[in-house]
């Protein structure tokens, strides 16, 4: 059984913040800013949440929305001449022309104070544990690109997080390729505010089914997605479309290394996942899936939207031998409903989903198993400065083995205090219900935090 949470009081808490120096890899690219010579406040309402602005610049490809002839910010570097054919009456047009001038990148350095009450050492300094570059930038008029890399995580070499190139016609139609988060997931894990644990509906594990699979931190492969105008002009229609490799999300790389029956199961999948063509796709099937929304103005900017995905994936049917592996055993969805209400005068936003989870194995022990996790957040902005949030987070579990409770539920909560648009002060805690399983992805938590971003 879990212990309550413990509040303490910490004698040197201001020590505490100046020592601790936090940022994730989604949070705001000062280099955007540089580029436009614009605040960071023009898109985001608190980094890393975008505000309605922010959303459009995302969906332009990293392009200030109606700002042609008004905002110039630094002049491109060409990267090409114009040129005349035989008989041309003008210069060719080459979409691609041009480059930032200045860098594209801005560096991430993360170190924080962590209470957790259930484990043998319960108050801990992490030190400089993670260092990161993320780079973003727009190419011409047609082309985009954005990436993440995790140079230091836990004292190794990390890797790529997120890094895609990206075709932008216009606001209807946009196509990405590479390494990225599917816009199936109900609310981004990248860009959240509640930073300390990510949304249970993007990395929660099937674990019966032996089905890792999650929304976060990536997938790999292309998505289309746009915007059209609503009938009569009213509102407007977000869609999105992707094919990927489905391949294990944030719950299978936070449960690595951590012993016991779980532990040991992840173990056993990740040889197996080698044996049979690498963790990045070890079956010929490739996953597929679509989400639409619906957009308008309800005395705020108000969505509400729906999304399907479809995947394949594998079980061991014997959890001990790696060898006994069965690619394409799981035939799995993910779908879901959710909304979003950012009240007018910006006081208010509203987060909320309903999300299924199915898995169907071609075994005879727990052939059909399903879950529903609900999601409910709350962001307050008291000040421009000050943003306390709350999040509930309720997960259900059907025809699941009798080892598992039926349900369980968990609560988070920060607080952010910004001294400047780039520096930031997070103190947050996190509470599962008793009935949650004994696994790192539900530990309670608290934890103190100064965010950088430059």
């Amino acid at each position: 059984m879990r212990e309550t949470i413990r509040v303490r009081v910490f004698s040197s808490f201001f020590t505490m913040l100046v020592l601790s120096l936090f940022t994730q890899s989604s949070q705001a690219v000062p280099s955007f800013a540089r580029r436009y010579q614009q605040s960071c406040t023009t898109c985001h309402t608190v980094f890393p949440a975008l505000n309605e602005y922010g959303r459009l610049f995302l969906a332009k490809g990293y392009r200030l929305p109606g700002a042609a002839g008004t905002i110039v910010g630094e002049e491109p570097i060409g990267l090409g001449t114009e040129v005349k054919s035989p008989g041309a009456k003008r210069p060719l047009e080459i979409p691609f022309v041009d480059i930032p001038a200045t860098s594209v990148a801005s560096f991430q350095v993360t170190s924080d104070y962590v209470n957790r009450p259930d484990d043998a050492v319960t108050d801990e300094f992490t030190g400089i544990s993670s260092v990161g570059l993320i780079f973003g930038g727009a190419m011409g008029t047609r082309f985009s690109f954005f990436g993440n890399i995790a140079i230091i995580e836990d004292g190794a070499f990390e890797g790529i997080d997120r890094l895609f190139f990206q075709y932008n016609r216009d606001l209807a139609f946009n196509v990405r390729v590479g390494q990225f988060e599917p816009r199936a997931i109900p609310f981004s894990n990248h860009r959240r505010l509640i930073r300390i644990t990510p949304y249970l509906n993007g990395v929660f594990p099937i674990v019966p089914a032996h089905n890792f699979f999650g929304f976060s931190p990536n997938q790999k492969g292309i998505e289309a997605f746009g915007r059209i105008p609503g009938p009569g002009s009213l509102g407007e229609f977000e869609y999105a479309a992707g094919l990927v490799n489905g391949e294990p999300g944030g719950a299978f790389e936070a449960l690595e290394g951590t012993g016991g029956m779980v532990g040991e199961l992840v173990e056993n999948l990740e040889e197996a996942y080698e044996d049979s063509g690498g963790e990045n796709d070890f079956n010929n099937s490739k996953d597929f899936y679509g989400r639409l929304n619906y957009n308008l103005w309800l005395r705020g900017a108000f969505s509400v939207g729906s999304f399907y995905y479809k995947g394949k994936s594998g079980f061991l049917a014997d959890t001990a031998d790696p060898d006994s592996f069965v690619k394409n055993g799981n035939n799995f969805n993910r779908w879901g409903v959710d909304l979003r209400w950012d009240q007018d005068r910006g006081y208010v936003t509203l987060l909320s989903s309903v999300q299924f989870f199915n898995d169907s194995l071609d075994r005879a022990t727990f052939n059909d198993l399903s879950a529903r996790v609900t999601t409910g957040e709350i962001h307050l902005h008291v000040r421009p400065w000050l943003v306390p949030a709350f999040r509930y987070e309720r997960v259900d579990l059907y025809d699941f083995p009798s080892t598992f409770s039926n349900s369980f539920d968990r609560y988070s909560v920060d607080v952010l205090t910004q001294l400047a648009p780039n520096i930031m002060i997070m103190a947050g805690t996190t509470r599962s219900s008793n009935s949650a399983p004994e696994l790192p992805l539900f530990d309670s938590f608290s934890r103190v935090a100064v965010h950088f971003a430059f």
